[in-house]
């Protein structure tokens, strides 16, 4: 089991994401986040994207953080699903650049006050 400083949250969010310091990955579609929090997330690809590469992830959409927010990263973990061609593929955040680690908390919060509201 993986010992988490933040709390993961199930969120879809549109995301861009370039590894590997230039174009050898890029993802420009909406995309469903298997979960975010305020170290890192985590979504699914079809594309075996190498462990520790550096990556730059926009979000946009995030409600009220900036319209993109930029944060840098790194692939900590890759892994394939039985039975399917998809990765699961975890980024940890490693640098804010137009926000910050606590912005997207306050964020990931009022998420959860909203799903524990509609329960």
């Amino acid at each position: 089991m993986i010992d988490r400083r933040f709390p993961r949250v199930p969120v879809k969010v549109p995301m861009f994401i370039t590894v590997g310091g230039g174009r050898l990955y890029e993802k420009a579609v909406e995309i469903e986040c298997r979960d975010i929090s305020g170290g890192g997330l985590s979504f699914e690809t079809l594309r075996e994207i190498p462990l520790d590469a550096k990556s730059k992830i926009v979000m946009g959409r995030l409600g009220n953080l900036p319209p993109s927010a930029i944060i840098e990263g790194r692939v900590v973990y890759r892994h394939k699903q039985d039975g399917a061609d998809l990765f699961t593929v975890g980024v940890e955040f490693l640098d804010f650049v137009n926000t910050s680690r606590e912005e997207l908390l306050e964020r990931i919060q009022s998420w959860q006050d909203d799903a524990a509201t509609l329960r």
